[in-house]
């Protein structure tokens, strides 16, 4: 009974009043909702405007250089502060070693081996290389390669990190941290810009990552010098992010193995935006030291590109095979000594297989199976 007066005291109107704001929270709103308003930035686009509009009459300082190449009639550019290069060059092909005598030069500030030119300015001598690939012992090696070249047992100027263990954005995050809170930053080098992108073709991650360069090397007046795979297939950077890279870099520089001798790794210059380097080659020594190839010359393999197999010497073709079956093997699929005909010569489709008749028909090579299964390999005749 009690209970019961209990809920008879309970006053009507305010049950009722519940019911009445429970339906109005659940009642799907009349009408099309109004759509976000859009932020205000023209105050922040104004400001862009204003520090983007060029005065004709500042007096603008020429960019500064800070390594280049000495050269037999001039010096050649290959970074100036304020603007960013790239290595390409297939798998392999010793690019991290050629970033190492770069690195060298700059470290050192002054030139070394008589060929590699570093000149940073006395606020901006901070060196620093970002792996993201290696492992923690080989990018440990790569410091000490670089002090070695430098002669300087530990440069107060010079760090090295490894960042393999992280993600892509995480990459990014921490570069860009380093690069906008280090004061005497003057060179930064990127080993495997490819890894702070998830995908090497998406277009929209390709001019993010340039972006970045562009405006990390305006903003803090440095040079930033990166590392792309070539694809396999052809000499052209990997990707949408190696064309975005291309196309904005001060310099591209390609680093090849000489087809003669595969122990010697050619660095040459592919675009530049000022006076270009000379060609040079360099080979490591027994101390795991890269070192110039004094009396080394460019092979004219160029000009037999628009040869007939029948006017090139027997001696130059046997070293081409000998090249390709030592690199791949005693058995040989057709499409790869197709390709790697192609890739040496500088030859099409058509031209290479001309070539390949024409070892089969000297007897220089043999074909077990037939001509387009897949199956079938070639040996080279001994």
């Amino acid at each position: 009974m009690e209970l019961n007066e209990r809920k008879v005291s309970l006053p009507a109107m305010d049950l009722n009043e519940v019911a009445k704001s429970m339906n109005e929270a659940i009642k799907e709103p009349s009408g099309t909702p109004e759509p976000p308003k859009p932020i205000n930035n023209k105050v922040k686009v104004k400001d862009w405007l204003r520090m983007a509009k060029i005065d004709p009459k500042e007096k603008i300082e020429d960019s500064i250089t800070c390594l280049s190449l000495v050269g037999d009639t001039h010096d050649g550019i290959i970074s100036t502060l304020g603007n960013f290069s790239l290595i390409i060059g297939k798998a392999k092909s010793k690019k991290t070693f050629s970033l190492s005598l770069f690195l060298s030069a700059l470290v050192a500030n002054k030139t070394l081996s008589g060929k590699f030119k570093g000149y940073l300015p006395n606020d901006k001598t901070k060196v620093v290389f970002f792996d993201t690939e290696q492992s923690r012992k080989h990018v440990q090696s790569f410091y000490h390669r670089v002090c070695r070249l430098s002669s300087i047992e530990e440069p107060v100027n010079f760090e090295t990190f490894c960042l393999r263990r992280h993600t892509p954005q995480e990459r990014l995050e921490i570069i860009d941290f380093y690069i906008n809170s280090e004061p005497d930053l003057g060179f930064v080098a990127i080993d495997g810009i490819r890894d702070l992108v998830t995908s090497i073709n998406d277009e929209e991650e390709a001019t993010k990552i340039a972006s970045h360069l562009l405006r990390w090397t305006e903003e803090r007046n440095i040079h930033i010098i990166t590392v792309l795979h070539q694809n396999k297939g052809d000499e052209n950077a990997r990707g949408h992010l190696g064309t975005e890279l291309v196309n904005k870099a001060e310099t591209v520089l390609s680093v090849s193995l000489d087809r003669q001798d595969r122990k010697i790794s050619i660095v040459e210059p592919e675009f530049c935006r000022d006076r270009e380097p000379d060609v040079f080659a360099f080979t490591v020594n027994e101390n795991g030291l890269p070192e110039l190839v004094g009396d080394w010359k460019k092979p004219d393999i160029k000009s037999k590109k628009t040869m007939a197999p029948n006017e090139i010497s027997e001696d130059d073709h046997k070293k081409i095979l000998k090249q390709i079956f030592d690199d791949l093997g005693d058995e040989v699929k057709g499409s790869e000594v197709l390709d790697r005909i192609k890739t040496l010569f500088e030859i099409g489709d058509t031209r290479a297989k001309e070539f390949r008749t024409y070892y089969l028909s000297q007897k220089w090579i043999i074909r077990n199976g037939r001509l387009n299964s897949p199956k079938t390999v070639y040996t080279l005749n001994s």
